[in-house]
């Protein structure tokens, strides 16, 4: 099993078979896991977002094992709805270029700084 932690943000595991598969799998949140094995074995791959842990994962079948990315400092759903379509209308592989361009279209931050500016109606009074 391959892990590459790319920046504060972007994360890579590639699990080469099954069972390495299955452990990555059992490692994530009970949120993030449910039903995700049967998802990325019917159509190939799949995606979640924990709000808790302000997390988007996604995760695409290679052969026997899977790739899975995982992007930190994602705070709100409509960022992480939009950085998976970045990445799944991609006109190539995910890599840590892409991945990182992905998560600024989608956030309006970069990797170098993916901390979210308070809005005004969020700032306090």
């Amino acid at each position: 099993m391959l892990e590459k932690t790319y920046n504060q943000v972007v994360s890579f595991v590639q699990a080469t078979n099954a069972d390495e598969l299955e452990q990555v799998i059992g490692l994530l949140p009970n949120v993030v896991r449910a039903g995700l094995a049967e998802e990325v074995k019917k159509f190939g791959d799949a995606h979640r977002y924990d709000g808790h842990a302000k997390r988007a994962y996604y995760l695409v079948r290679q052969g026997p094992g899977a790739a899975v990315w995982s992007w930190h400092h994602v705070y709100r759903p409509h960022e992480a709805g939009q950085l998976i379509f970045d990445v799944v209308s991609l006109p190539a592989s995910l890599n840590e270029q892409y991945a990182n361009e992905c998560y600024a279209r989608a956030t309006g931050r970069t990797v170098d700084k993916p901390w979210a500016v308070p809005s005004a109606d969020e700032a306090p009074d």
